[in-house]
């Protein structure tokens, strides 16, 4: 019996990891992979006996290798989707540093042990708490479990429908990043506007040190503002993630059914 559970719980397995080594907040390096691996596991013991009846019968486990991949796919999309506004929210943070002249100061981020400003890091982790605060950690359980509904294990086709959805969370963040980072930006043109002028009135006046100063203190102004009004675009941000993984949820499940038939 425990021999015919076997493959169905490796296929589950897969999903789950996928998800869980997609998320942003558990790709770092920092985290010990045995964590990693128990909480896989974990993950997967607790949501199995709820989709256990989505599990094709007479499984084999040669039949559950072969469709290893296509779960550790759905389970980075899933984990792509979840961790979109994490993504943009860097990616803003990079614009607003390369626009303020603070990249040229980076430093360690044991998150991702690599180089990175200090404007990511605090756009990252005020984006990670509004996240959770807006209970998405819970939304992302929600959306693996219907996604065994939706689409069950072994019912994974790669067409059209999967691009589209990639390209969708490229563009979105893209576009919430620009949002994040519009504010700061458009103060710190203001500003070089201002420089300008000051050095045509007086060019005596040492811009260099006085412009750096300036721009670094108009960016951590206007970022500490941004960072109050978020909460509301980081929130539609998610959830149109989410619609769109609904979508992908969707058009999977009906290529699902198509190729049983």
């Amino acid at each position: 019996r425990y021999q015919m559970l076997l493959p169905a719980f490796a296929l589950v397995l897969a999903r789950v990891a996928g998800l869980i080594l997609a998320v942003p907040m558990l790709t770092s390096t920092q985290v010990p992979r045995m964590i990693k691996v128990i909480l896989i596991a974990a993950v997967s013991l607790m949501i199995f006996p709820l989709v256990i009846n989505r599990v094709p019968a007479n499984l084999t486990l040669s039949t559950a290798a072969v469709g290893l991949l296509g779960e550790l796919i759905i389970g980075e999309l899933l984990g792509l989707a979840a961790g979109v506004v994490l993504f943009a929210s860097q990616l803003a943070g990079q614009i607003v540093s390369h626009q303020a002249g603070m990249s040229l100061g980076q430093v360690l981020n044991p998150l991702y042990d690599e180089e990175t400003s200090i404007l990511d890091q605090v756009w990252f982790f005020a984006t990670l708490v509004i996240f959770l605060a807006l209970r998405g950690h819970i939304a992302v359980v929600e959306v693996l479990l219907n996604s065994f509904a939706q689409v069950p294990p072994l019912g994974m086709i790669v067409d059209q429908g999967v691009v589209d959805f990639v390209t969708a969370m490229l563009k979105l963040c893209v576009d919430m990043a620009l949002r994040l980072a519009g504010p700061t930006v458009l103060a710190l043109l203001l500003s070089s506007l201002f420089l300008g002028f000051l050095t045509r009135t007086l060019p005596q006046l040492n811009i260099f040190s006085v412009g750096f100063s300036l721009k670094i203190a108009v960016a951590l102004v206007m970022v500490a503002v941004t960072l109050t009004h978020t909460d509301d675009l980081i929130g539609r941000g998610a959830s149109d993630a989410m619609d769109q993984l609904g979508l992908l949820m969707e058009d999977l499940s009906r290529s699902a059914a198509n190729a049983v038939r």
